[in-house]
């Protein structure tokens, strides 16, 4: 998903409303891919290579936001637990917020037994930064051996 901001403009909306509607159209996306049998579904969230150079005042709200969505997702009635899907999260957590970074671990261990399917959400995350850090999980696979 992209152009949240683009969309906000274009709508004469406020601040975060476009990620808001954003939000909304995953949603709905995520529940037709269920419904269709989709098992595995990636969504990027927030790259670190653009999304952080951003003004810190738009940063800390769309943080705000994430962490907002993310304990959402885990709610009793949420679309997480109606179709038993597990949420894993991806990337840079050392730049994400730490209420955020407390969101992410939260709903990655409340949905641990959901087996149905699997979301991934890649947040803070750039090709780079999984290159590297393959890298160094095989060097150090590679130093206990």
């Amino acid at each position: 998903m992209d152009g949240n901001r683009r969309y906000a403009k274009k709508q004469n909306l406020e601040g975060g409303a476009g990620h808001r509607f954003g939000f909304l159209a995953l949603m709905n996306m995520l529940k037709y891919c269920y419904e269709l049998g989709v098992k595995v579904r990636y969504h990027l969230c927030f790259k670190a290579s653009e999304n952080f150079k951003r003004r810190p005042e738009e940063v800390q709200t769309t943080m705000q936001l994430i962490q907002e969505k993310i304990e959402g997702l885990i709610e009793k009635e949420s679309i997480v637990n109606c179709y038993g899907v597990r949420i894993h999260f991806c990337g840079n957590f050392k730049l994400l917020s730490e209420p955020v970074k407390l969101a992410a671990e939260k709903a990655m261990k409340a949905t641990a037994c959901n087996s149905k399917a699997v979301l991934s959400i890649c947040i803070a995350y750039t090709s780079t930064d999984e290159i590297v850090h393959a890298v160094e999980t095989h060097a150090k696979k590679n130093r206990m051996n």
